[in-house]
């Protein structure tokens, strides 16, 4: 018997050479691979349908380009019944094949022995597929696609509340959104490109939903029934805005709450209308005017992160009707809380009075008109006398006289014909549009408690004078006479400041100078003995065409009219007047081209 040594030992001996075979067979098979591929692309290596196996590197090169069309192809991009196409010419698309051969070429070459066997099992077990390589113009690439998306995109819509004119609460519906997956489009694209596919290519969606449930929608609805008839007034020294109505139903959340978002946004409105930079003064001085000035304002920036958490506070609180201790407001304090807004103050650098040496170192009264309706030639006119009022200086002492600052009105000064009140009617005349300054001059000296010399009131009440102020405040100017003439009462010089924008039809007039601490009040004015007016009036104007109707003066009717005007300086009354006017009752007059 063979004893088990010997048995073990031939066993051995065999499993030892099985493996030396093994080991030949493989490496053989190996080095047989390598041999036959050493200068071909090795199997199961595609670019798009073109297999590259077992070709040489000139062979695969041959045959793809022979598959590369000569004129780039156009692809459509697809959405509905909308398409958008995308000349790959015009993109200057260029094909590589050389360099994609190249990459085809190295596959299971150029990582190391372990690596590269790997890479050569999976291309034998997978295979491979390479785009072909090409260069296009990316950012025209760009460009194309989102014209295509921004045509598609649709960003929800969420439901809102709308307060209609009858004060009831209606729900808008909202509306899903969609939008284009635009990197997934984009690489779709380029792997068509690569694999001369030039097919259509429907553009991927996403639907972007609301998400906003019918009974979020129904409470938010009673809510804004609570809250339509309130409102907040927003405050910061004159400027004062009331967020009431739609605006304040919009701020809503429909979670219950308030959006902060919106605030934000809401707020950052505001800040438009608060903001504005430092001014330093500029004052230029000669031949007895200022021809150029600037008074110094302090810049403002409102603390938008402030406004929005006291905006958002109030609402809370108007919402519950109660203030920040909860106890119960008195129902006017309810339907009307306030915010104090605040804003950070920069100063200027050159102050008003280090500039001038006059006494002119802040604003002491304002007018303001506006002339919505006007004639051409009567805007014409408001601008002109604006000009010539700009920069005037009157010493301490000295009287203004308004037709004496304006001088000659007529055509040789350049005014042109407009409609005008002579004697009591409405006349063609040099000028017209001239009493809208000197109206506004009024309520400037007025403002900035001036002593009044003299004023005349208009014939009748002129409609461009009742487009901001109450009926009363105006007054009218013809020379030599009547005329608006007022005394320049106060310690230092005054400087009259002139702005004038037709676009907007607004026209304000500044008077600067030195406060003495005076106080200006106007009451509310009082009109009595009403008269009605005639009937309307047509007046004939040859540079209208024939047959146009034109209206320049609305009817309003007859009316005494007064209002109280009260001067005070610490405590003590320097001017107290009553100024009256009496106008007779006015028609509607029209322009009739002929």
């Amino acid at each position: 018997m063979i004893s088990k040594k010997k048995i073990g030992k031939l066993v051995i001996k065999i499993l030892w050479w099985l493996g030396i075979t093994v080991i030949g067979i493989i490496g053989g098979t190996i080095t047989t691979y390598h041999m036959v591929y050493s200068q071909k692309i090795y199997p199961k290596i595609f670019v798009g349908v073109v297999e590259l196996s077992n070709l040489s590197i000139q062979e695969a090169e041959n045959r793809l380009i022979k598959l590369i069309p000569k004129k780039p192809g156009i692809i459509e991009l697809i959405f509905d019944d909308q398409s958008w196409s995308i000349d790959l010419k015009k993109l200057g698309l260029i094909y590589r094949p050389t360099a994609t051969i190249q990459r085809a070429y190295i596959l299971g070459r150029s990582e190391g022995l372990i690596k590269n066997l790997k890479t050569k099992w999976e291309l034998w077990q997978k295979g491979k597929n390479l785009k072909i390589d090409f260069q296009i113009n990316e950012e025209e690439l760009e460009e194309k696609i989102n014209l295509a998306i921004s045509q598609v995109d649709e960003p929800p819509i969420v439901p809102t509340l709308e307060l209609t004119k009858a004060g009831e609460i209606e729900i808008v519906p909202g509306k899903n959104g969609r939008l284009v997956e635009k990197e997934n489009l984009r690489t779709i694209l380029l792997a068509n490109v690569g694999n001369l596919k030039f097919e259509k290519i429907e553009m991927p969606i996403k639907i972007v939903e609301v998400g906003i449930s019918s009974e979020q929608l129904g409470k938010t609805q009673v809510r804004a029934g609570g809250l339509k008839d309130k409102k907040i007034k927003l405050k910061y020294e004159g400027f004062v805005k009331n967020l009431a109505g739609q605006e304040l139903l919009d701020l809503m959340d429909f979670d219950g709450g308030w959006n902060e978002k919106k605030i934000a946004s809401f707020s950052m409105t505001l800040a438009k209308s608060i903001n504005r930079p430092t001014q330093n003064a500029v004052f230029q001085f000669s031949g007895g005017r200022v021809i150029e000035f600037k008074p110094a304002l302090q810049g403002l920036k409102l603390d938008e992160a402030k406004a929005t958490k006291s905006i958002k506070e109030t609402l809370i609180r108007l919402e519950e009707d109660a203030s920040p201790m909860g106890e119960i407001l008195d129902e006017e304090a309810i339907k009307e809380p306030v915010v104090e807004l605040t804003a950070e103050i920069s100063e200027p650098k050159i102050k008003t009075e280090a500039v001038n040496d006059l006494g002119i170192k802040e604003l002491l009264g304002k007018g303001e008109s506006t002339f919505h309706g006007s004639i051409a030639s009567r805007e014409h006119n408001i601008a002109l006398t604006a000009g010539k009022l700009n920069g005037i200086l009157i010493a301490p002492g000295k009287t203004f006289s308004f037709n004496k600052a304006l001088g000659d009105v007529s055509a040789a000064t350049g005014f042109q014909q407009a409609y005008i009140i002579k004697e009591g009617r409405t006349v063609l005349g040099d000028g017209g549009g001239v009493c809208q300054a000197s109206t506004t001059m009024f309520r400037a000296a007025l403002n900035s408690g001036l002593l009044i010399i003299e004023r005349h009131p208009h014939a009748y009440r002129v409609s461009y004078y009742e487009q901001n102020s109450p009926p009363g405040i105006d007054a009218t100017v013809y020379e030599p006479s009547p005329d608006l003439k007022f005394k320049n009462d106060t310690p230092a010089h005054i400087l009259i400041q002139t702005k004038v924008n037709t676009g907007s039809n607004y026209l304000a007039i500044e008077i600067y100078g030195t406060s003495d601490g005076r106080k200006a009040t106007i009451s509310n004015t009082r009109l009595w003995d009403q008269t009605a007016p005639p009937a309307d009036l047509y007046v004939d104007d040859p540079t209208l065409a024939a047959g146009t109707i034109k209206q320049i003066d609305w009817k309003t009717w007859g009316a005494k009219a007064a209002f109280d005007w009260k001067v005070v300086r610490n405590g003590e009354v320097l001017q107290r007047r009553t100024f009256y006017s009496n106008y007779r009752p006015w028609q509607s007059v029209f322009l009739r081209g002929i």
